[in-house]
């Protein structure tokens, strides 16, 4: 699988788990984590906008960068979900 493809279906894993915990658990989750997790999506979505309208001359890196920033504001979400998240019924391991 391209470079570009695996780290976009990554990302689609880690904002569908993020919604499913945000509506779940919404309630108990702390500001501070919150507002880190937030930040990051929005970061990574910047970054995604950037790739789309061709403003990165590394888009290989960016992706990279981009599906870390994805990974932190999942980890701030769901601290005990570090290695694997769920698609369905299936688990997809993340890394």
């Amino acid at each position: 699988m391209n470079q570009k493809v695996e780290a976009v279906e990554k990302m689609n894993v880690y904002a569908k788990e993020l919604v499913k915990m945000i509506v779940k658990d919404g309630n108990s989750l702390q500001d501070e984590k919150l507002r880190i997790a937030f930040e990051n999506v929005v970061r990574a979505m910047v970054d995604m906008t950037n790739i789309q309208l061709d403003k990165e001359k590394d888009v290989n890196d960016t992706l990279k960068t981009t599906l870390s920033r994805m990974k932190i504001a999942h980890n701030c979400i769901n601290p005990n979900s570090v290695h694997s998240a769920h698609n369905g019924n299936k688990s997809t391991t993340i890394s």
